[in-house]
């Protein structure tokens, strides 16, 4: 008797080709997936190029934006110090030119009140009365007038001089002040030291000529049958520095400027006082709030102060009432 055939024979040729066609059809899909793979591939390798492209082109552009504002601001740079130069070479010529005129004009002034005086003091019937009176009144405007040309000339000589600054005795300057001019001397003026006055850095020379034009408006500006009084007096305190001007292309500095300590001088006086919108115009050249037939004076006092301690690096300022007197302060730097 034959032996039957096993089934795992008969069905080996169909299982074959069955996993050749299932391996075919898995070569074909990776084949496919390796086609979009390589087309995604090449799109995104595509648009990165143009990406790159586009970023290359960017840089580019900022590079040459950043080397034209360089350029623009190296030339503003340039534009801003010539100009400064030019000013600079212009104001120092008015300067000059100012000084000049004013000291110039005190000659014929001089002699308008010298020749008119001796008009004056000619007999009386020679000339008559009411011509004494009219040349009174010339030799009055000339004085004026010389006197004015004066403290122009003083407020040049402030803005120009040079300036050492120092460790100045402030109460020895006053004192000085007080000896010298009659009119801040008992029995015409009451002025009182609250001392000792502390010293501070400035320039001698120029912070006496403020404190004399202070206390000569102390003990001017009071009420009729008003016995001037004054009192001084000094205080530390700390301000903030004053920082070096800076141009307009300069970065701010992120570090604020540091405290420094100064001392304050107050000037109190019991005069006639001053209104709140006046005070800040009272330190500007010219600027009076009285006429001359009340109080006599040119106007340029205050203006030579504030500029001389802004020369030496301080401030000045006032504080007043009408009727309630004034307190005028003065800062510079401690020593």
């Amino acid at each position: 008797m034959s032996a039957k055939p096993r089934p795992e024979a008969t069905a080996r040729p169909a299982d074959f080709q069955r996993n050749v066609a299932a391996v075919n059809e898995a070569l074909l899909i990776a084949g496919l997936h390796q086609h979009e793979l390589r087309m995604a591939t090449e799109q995104s390798n595509a648009r990165l190029q143009v990406e790159i492209g586009e970023r290359k082109r960017a840089e580019q552009d900022l590079r040459e934006a950043q080397a034209r504002l360089l350029s623009h601001a190296g030339a503003m740079e340039q534009t801003i110090a010539d100009r400064t130069s030019q000013l600079r070479a212009s104001v120092g010529e008015l300067e000059a030119f100012s000084y000049t005129l004013a000291h110039d004009l005190r000659a014929p002034v001089r002699a308008i009140q010298g020749f008119t005086q001796l008009a004056i003091e000619m007999p009386h019937e020679e000339i008559g009365t009411s011509a004494v009176e009219l040349l009174q009144r010339v030799v009055k405007a000339a004085v004026r007038m010389d006197g004015l040309i004066q403290d122009v000339l003083n407020l040049s000589q402030v803005i120009r001089r040079p300036m050492k600054i120092e460790p100045v005795d402030v109460e020895a300057l006053v004192r000085a002040l007080i000896e010298e001019r009659p009119e801040l001397s008992p029995p015409l003026a009451d002025i009182r030291i609250d001392g000792p006055l502390l010293r501070m850095m400035g320039h001698s020379a120029t912070l006496s000529q403020c404190l004399s034009n202070l206390l000569s408006n102390a003990v001017k500006f009071v009420g009729p049958g008003v016995a001037p009084r004054v009192r001084l007096w000094t205080e530390e305190r700390i301000a903030p520095a004053t920082g070096a001007p800076r141009s307009s292309l300069t970065l701010p500095d992120p570090i604020a400027p540091a405290a420094r300590p100064v001392v304050r001088l107050w000037i109190e006086d019991n005069g006639i006082g001053i209104d709140a919108a006046a005070q800040t115009v009272i330190f500007e050249i010219f600027q009076r709030l009285h006429n001359s037939a009340q109080y006599e004076g040119s106007g340029i006092g205050l203006a030579i102060v504030r500029k001389a301690i802004e020369r030496m690096d301080g401030q000045v300022g006032v504080e007043s009432a009408p009727g309630h007197g004034c307190r005028f302060w003065l800062e510079l730097p401690r020593i």
